[in-house]
């Protein structure tokens, strides 16, 4: 049975907004030379996590992992890519959205090739920073649960 987590304080669910359904990848991406994973700082909210993004249209989880990095790191040189064969659910209030969110994860990871990187939007630039965390920090530094449970499962292989 799939891992299903919920949100706790601020993230719990609202009785009084509505529910939406979406289908998301996470990515752990780890450094082309050193122990080191990208992650990505919440500007607004201070949340510390792998890079994660809605999956659109026909996209596979690995389309959209690779569109998702580039977008929000600006890294585009990948080496491996692969997808861990499971999902696992989060249930949350999401303050950013103003709506309550059910989403199944996909769970991506991989390598970068090298360091190479394009220049990012403005946009995403304002929204979070992009940050190398070394692999023994990752656990005590990952905000939500289930960017957690993800490194603890890509850590089993």
């Amino acid at each position: 049975m799939a891992k299903e987590f919920f949100g706790k304080g601020d993230s719990a669910i609202r009785e009084d907004k509505p529910m939406t359904e979406r289908e998301v990848v996470v990515v752990a991406i780890k450094h082309p030379t050193e122990e080191k994973y990208l992650c990505v700082q919440n500007r607004k909210f201070g949340w510390i996590d792998f890079v994660m993004g809605g999956i659109e249209g026909e996209e596979t989880p690995i389309m959209a992992a690779k569109r998702e990095v580039i977008e929000e790191t600006g890294y585009d040189d990948f080496d491996v890519l692969k997808e861990i064969p499971e999902v696992c659910y989060d249930n949350f209030y999401a303050a950013h959205k103003d709506v309550n969110r059910h989403i199944t994860i996909h769970m991506v990871y991989g390598t970068l090739a090298s360091e190479k990187q394009q220049s990012r939007s403005r946009d995403e630039e304002e929204i979070a920073e992009v940050l190398w965390i070394s692999s023994s920090e990752l656990e005590k530094t990952l905000t939500q649960e289930a960017h957690r449970y993800i490194w603890a499962k890509i850590q089993e292989i």
